[in-house]
């Protein structure tokens, strides 16, 4: 039942005391003084003591959620180790100091990176010559290229005409010749033929001599072989000696075309290892330039600066950091990559970090009004508001295994005047509502007992069980919605044996 701790509504907080929770002392210190006091039997009310009993009033209290946890910044900004290697602090900022953006937190060891950047500097000087190789290359490639493949389109154009030339020129001509050497043999032929004929009848009749028949008959034969042999070499031409120089002249022109694709194909190639060599080398280049880019960069990393002002917090005082490295950040240390070196919180904005049960995690929204008070200056109190609530619960350790906790987070509104630190403890009640114009007695009054609740009311000069119904409730009072009303008088505590006039039925009780 002890969960929530409450005020009276119209009742302010002062020096981090709520009165609810005086009042509460106050009403324990009579009832242990109450209960010293012997009653003998007694049915006199003054042996009951002050303070006793309670009349019922109506009225309204605040329904609060106690809690405790430590201050955080809600801003901060994390300092890692972006070195990938050999990260040697050789000069260190002291923790607590106040920085303003820009100044040096630590510097690194940098004599590694220095040797790696004139080693990287050297290789992209290396590159740099191998591309300019490799482009000059390429370049007396495409110009050979085109003079090469110039001249072998010469020559298949002067293949080209060569056939033209002949087909055009060469052919017609023989074959005009061939065809007037045959007309002119035919034409002798037919000459010399009707001569013959005609010494051949002189000859009979004894008009011309045999030496001059037989000079005829000679003529006449030798006309015959000339028509023959003009007849052959038309055969001759046009079924052997053309055919043979039409396929030469086709085969020039054809090996000329060869070679012309021939050289194409082998100077493309030649051009594609050149281009090959070139971006080869140019991904040479870049790799190197990258590289030694990375090492620079490395080397302004060597610096690390604050990129906001705030304080400086060493890693190894947070908890969390403790727990996995017990070193602490010192100059001389070796740190890993991406290892968190410090923290800079905005101590202008500070959030509560308080742990609440499960079992309450619900009451919370954010949004939610809530008082903080830190340890460290327990006269001041804080307003705040909660601004998250965590999503998964975190458990009690091994010390309590089965309890489970949400983290929630009360920024506190107003300046921080007072120089509140991160990681201060404090103590938090958060208003989750208020029960308004409500019933309502002290929480300590009400008694159970399986499933019946009942407070002791006062009748005649005794006290009886009454059983009533209780609603919503804080550490200190619970609302009654039914089985009192307003200026009931009840009892605070267990009423003397002689006192008790009235209990609840057994069946009321086991209901």
């Amino acid at each position: 039942m002890n969960i929530f701790k409450s005020r009276l509504q119209s009742i302010p907080m002062r020096r981090g005391v709520s009165i609810s929770a005086i009042l509460l002392l106050c009403v324990a210190v009579i009832v242990v003084i109450v209960w010293a006091i012997p009653t003998g039997g007694s049915s006199d009310k003054g042996s009951l003591g002050a303070g006793a009993l309670y009349e019922v009033v109506r009225g309204s209290f605040e329904i609060t959620v106690p809690t405790s946890g430590e201050l955080s910044a809600l801003e901060q900004v994390n300092i890692y180790n972006s070195l990938e290697s050999n990260a040697v602090i050789i000069e260190l900022v002291d923790e607590g100091s106040r920085v303003e953006a820009g100044d040096v937190l630590l510097r690194l060891n940098d004599e590694t990176i220095q040797n790696a950047i004139r080693s990287a500097e050297d290789g992209v000087t290396t590159s740099v010559n191998t591309l300019d190789g490799s482009t000059a290359n390429l370049i007396v490639l495409n110009k050979k290229r085109d003079s090469e493949l110039a001249i072998k389109q010469l020559a298949v154009d002067l293949a080209v005409l060569a056939l033209q030339s002949w087909e055009r020129g060469e052919v017609v001509a023989r074959k005009q010749s061939l065809n007037l050497a045959v007309q002119t043999a035919e034409k002798d032929f037919t000459r010399l033929s009707g001569k013959f004929k005609s010494s051949l009848k002189l000859y009979e009749q004894e008009f011309l001599s045999k030496d001059e028949l037989d000079r005829d008959e000679i003529a006449l034969l030798k006309a015959d072989a000339q028509l023959k042999k003009a007849l052959l070499d038309v055969d001759v031409y046009n079924n052997y000696t053309f055919k043979q120089d039409k396929q030469k002249k086709e085969s020039d022109l054809q090996q000329a075309k060869d070679e012309l694709e021939r050289a194409v194909e082998r100077l493309a190639s030649e051009i594609r290892g050149a281009e090959s060599n070139v971006l080869a080398a140019q991904k040479k280049l870049a790799n190197k330039q990258e590289g030694l880019q990375k090492l620079e960069d490395q080397l302004e990393m060597c610096v690390v600066t604050s990129p906001a002002s705030g304080m400086v917090v060493y890693a190894s005082s947070l908890r969390e950091e403790r727990q996995r490295d017990g070193e602490p950040i010192k100059i001389g240390k070796k740190l890993y990559r991406n290892e968190l070196c410090m923290i800079i919180p905005n101590t202008e904005i500070m959030v509560a970090e308080v742990k609440v049960n499960e079992a309450l995690s619900g009451l919370i929204k954010d949004g939610q009004q809530a008082s903080v008070i830190c340890d460290a200056f327990p006269d001041a109190l804080f307003k705040g508001r909660v601004v998250s609530v965590g999503v998964l619960a975190s458990g009690g350790g091994w010390r309590d295994p089965n309890r489970r906790d949400y983290t929630i987070k009360i920024q506190l509104t107003g300046e921080n005047v007072v120089g509140l630190k991160p990681s201060m403890r404090c103590s938090a009640e958060i208003l989750v509502g208020v029960a308004e114009n409500q019933l309502f007695v002290p929480i300590h009054a009400i008694h159970r007992k399986g499933g019946t609740v009942w407070v002791w009311l006062q009748k005649g000069g005794g006290f009886e069980q009454r059983a009533v119904t209780v609603g919503r409730f804080s550490e200190s009072f619970t609302v009654i919605e039914d089985g009192l009303v307003e200026g009931d008088v009840i009892l605070l505590r267990e009423p003397p044996q002689g006192m008790v006039t009235g209990t609840i039925s057994n069946s009321n009780e086991e209901q």
